[in-house]
């Protein structure tokens, strides 16, 4: 067994033990109920039997009163006939340690035992004493108000071990999910395993393999963020020699009007220079844990965002519309905020067909500002809802308009959102197109 099951299983141990102990040594300050009366009285009853018998002459008086009287009623009450000569129980059983002192001391003296009852009367050649030979529980609650004392007792007893006992496992479980919950946010430079000391129990050895997972995860992760920024940084030679090829391409094929294949090569390479800056900053996003918040009015950065969605569209007919309030004013980084949301904004335009509506709505309430960004596109397989933040990641749909992006953006948006300590998450339209929501906590 381990030493957290011990833990648990002496404790158990621990509260019968003292509340046991605690109960019988309070009750003892409590008066003596009826029941020590009643005993007296049997006592007394025995010994009044056993003089008169003495009184008369009558031959072995101890065997008659034996005869006539219950000396022992179960475990309640053992009455013990002593020859004084012989220092025996007249029925040969063998007294109890309490009643041998009894009898070592004398009648004369006061029992400190009040398990032990002395007949009040004398009997010549004979003692007669009672045993009340209860279990020490028993005892105590026998006393008048002992029941309520052992019930206050064992209660008492039960919520200091308990709370101790709760406190040593629950203490170490809420700093490991308040770690769970930092690391869940990003941070995976939390560790816990310095806040068990020298514990060995599970919940010590849980926090060290917690630890063990965070440092590899940080490790893999730290891996794959460089892993592609050296790609990143590896395909940027390459293309800036390429641009510098086709300008030079250019000049060489005006005369002979081959102009659109180099038209072509530009595009290409542009979307690729456009990649290889969209990982560049998702690995930089990724690898942040703070940002720089300042007083920022969403409504106008919003607003900014669409103007330049409308220059770039052109003469498609597609229409971005802004709901909500003028001025909403929240502190975030304004930068990574402008960028998350124009993703957005960016993807839903390319899935929506010409002649339909993009509608970005901004809401407050409850502590909270939801800034939902709704299209009119085909939607997204709900098996893959959940994947759309995922870095590349593509969903196999036609596509209205373009090439369908990187998919890196959503995964930058994300990012971005986890950042504020707010959250982002995708749904299909009944009516028909997807639906992006974020959610930001309002920060005084």
């Amino acid at each position: 067994m381990n030493s957290f099951f011990r833990r648990i299983l002496l404790s158990v141990w621990l509260i019968l033990i003292a509340g046991v102990a605690l109960s019988f040594l309070l009750t003892r300050w409590l008066p003596s109920a009826e029941t020590n009366i009643a005993n007296q009285a049997l006592v007394d009853a025995v010994a009044s039997a056993l003089q008169q018998l003495i009184s008369a002459n009558e031959g072995a008086p101890e065997r008659q009163v034996a005869e006539q009287h219950a000396l022992a009623y179960k475990d309640l009450l053992d009455i013990y006939i002593i020859n004084l000569a012989t220092g025996e129980d007249i029925e040969g059983r063998s007294p109890p340690g309490p009643v041998r002192a009894a009898l070592e001391r004398g009648p004369a003296t006061t029992v400190a035992d009040e398990r032990v009852i002395v007949a009040s009367l004398e009997t010549p050649g004979f003692e007669v004493i009672g045993f009340h030979n209860r279990y020490p529980l028993a005892r105590a609650a026998g006393r008048t108000g002992g029941r309520f004392v052992v019930l206050l007792t064992m209660l008492a007893v039960s919520a200091v071990v308990s709370y101790f006992l709760a406190r040593y496992i629950v203490l170490p479980v809420r700093q490991l999910r308040e770690a769970g919950h930092r690391v869940a946010a990003g941070d995976l430079s939390v560790r816990i395993a310095h806040t068990v000391g020298d514990r060995q129990d599970d919940i010590a050895q849980l926090a060290r393999d917690f630890d063990a997972m965070t440092e590899r995860i940080g490790r893999l992760l730290s891996t794959q963020q460089r892993l592609m920024r050296d790609v990143s940084h590896e395909l940027r030679s390459p293309l800036a020699r390429l641009e510098a090829l086709q300008s030079l391409a250019r000049q060489r094929f005006a005369e002979q009007d081959q102009t659109h294949v180099l038209d072509r090569m530009d595009a290409e390479s542009q979307r690729l220079n456009d990649l290889i800056e969209r990982i560049l900053t998702f690995a930089r996003i990724d690898a942040q844990q703070e940002i720089r918040r300042q007083l920022t009015d969403l409504a106008d950065l919003v607003r900014t965002i669409i103007d330049d969605v409308h220059i770039e569209l052109g003469d498609e007919d597609i229409l971005v519309r802004q709901t909500g309030p003028e001025r909403l004013t929240l502190r975030v980084d304004a930068g990574l905020v402008h960028s998350a949301i124009e993703n957005i904004v960016r993807n839903a335009v390319r899935f929506t067909p010409e002649g339909s509506i993009v509608e970005v709505k901004l809401e407050q309430g409850q502590g909270k500002i939801h800034v939902i960004i709704e299209d009119q596109g085909p939607g997204v397989p709900e098996d893959a809802l959940h994947q759309l933040f995922d870095p590349f990641f593509q969903v196999d749909e036609s596509r209205p308009h373009g090439d369908g992006g990187s998919g890196v953006g959503l995964a930058i948006a994300r990012r971005t959102v986890h950042l504020h300590g707010g959250s982002i998450w995708a749904e299909n339209r009944a009516e028909g197109g997807l639906r992006m929501i974020i959610e930001f906590p309002v920060i005084e």
